[in-house]
C-alpha cells in the first residue's frame, strides 16, 4: 500500500507540474520567468528544510532547547557548502556527522 501511495503522489505532483508547464513552448516564457527559474529550486528547498530543521522545542528540562542536531548538521553542512560549493558528498557527510554527534551529544 505505501508504494502505490508514493506512486499516486508522484503522478499527481508529475501531473500538476505539467499542466501548469507542460503546454508552455520555450518561446512563450517570458525573460523574466526564465531568470526566476535558476531560483525556484532553491526556495522550494528552504521551504521545506527550515520548518524541519527549527522545530519549536526539542528537549525539555536542562540543557538548551534551540540547539537540535538538525540544526547543527544544516549549520555544518551550510559552512562546509559555502567553502567547498562542488564537493556534495562532503557537504552532506559533513552534515550527517555533525547531526549524529549532536544527537550523541544532546
Amino acid at each position: 500500500m505505501t508504494l502505490v501511495t508514493i506512486a499516486l503522489m508522484g503522478a499527481a505532483t508529475f501531473g500538476l507540474r505539467f499542466a501548469f508547464f507542460g503546454p508552455l513552448t520555450p518561446q512563450r516564457i517570458s525573460p523574466r520567468l526564465e531568470q526566476a527559474l535558476p531560483h525556484l529550486m532553491p526556495a522550494v528547498l528552504m521551504a521545506l528544510v527550515v520548518p524541519a530543521v527549527l522545530p519549536a522545542s526539542y528537549l525539555s528540562g536542562d540543557g538548551p532547547t534551540w540547539l537540535t542536531p538538525a540544526l547543527a548538521g544544516a549549520l555544518t553542512g551550510f559552512a562546509v557548502g559555502a567553502v567547498r560549493r562542488d564537493s556534495f558528498l562532503l557537504v552532506f557527510g559533513s552534515g550527517m556527522a555533525a547531526f549524529a554527534l549532536t544527537g550523541f551529544l544532546l
